[in-house]
């Protein structure tokens, strides 16, 4: 089965993990644009509880101009959607689109370079939030 996208376990608290995610994301150059709280735009739209689940729309602005000089269209995948919701052992799942599911880039290899970079950044945005829960984590006592 083919994965259509970037995701981890955090071993983090979700609000934790959300502001990781931020941090993470402004270290590789990504702007947030929008933020949605999924859980309270559903208890308020359809009176339904979900565990905390937010998007993050983010973009580098840059990129995103050239992509769309290039191709018009490519606007439909903007912005890059970041997900993280809660689990319900304490983690949390952080999860991204596999840019090159997405973008077919056969034919035009700016485009296809301009995915590349930004599926890398994603993934070490990932990367980062995956490995903050180990400065957490407490440390073994060094033996004499």
């Amino acid at each position: 089965m083919e994965h259509f996208s970037i995701s981890t376990l955090v071993k983090l608290p979700f609000e934790r993990a959300l502001r990781e995610t931020h941090q993470a994301l402004k270290d590789e150059g990504f702007v947030v644009i929008t933020e949605i709280d999924l859980q309270a735009q559903l208890a308020v739209k359809v009176n339904r509880k979900i565990r905390p689940y937010t998007i993050l729309g983010v973009w580098v602005p840059s990129w995103e101009y050239e992509a769309l000089n290039r191709e018009p269209d490519i606007g439909l995948l903007m912005p890059s959607h970041v997900c993280l919701w809660e689990n319900s052992d304490g983690t949390c799942t952080l999860a991204t689109a596999d840019l090159k599911h997405l973008c077919h880039t056969d034919t035009n290899p700016p485009l296809a370079e301009a995915a590349r970079a930004i599926n890398a950044r994603l993934r070490a945005v990932v990367a980062s939030v995956q490995a903050a829960w180990i400065t957490d984590a407490p440390q073994p006592i060094a033996s004499s």
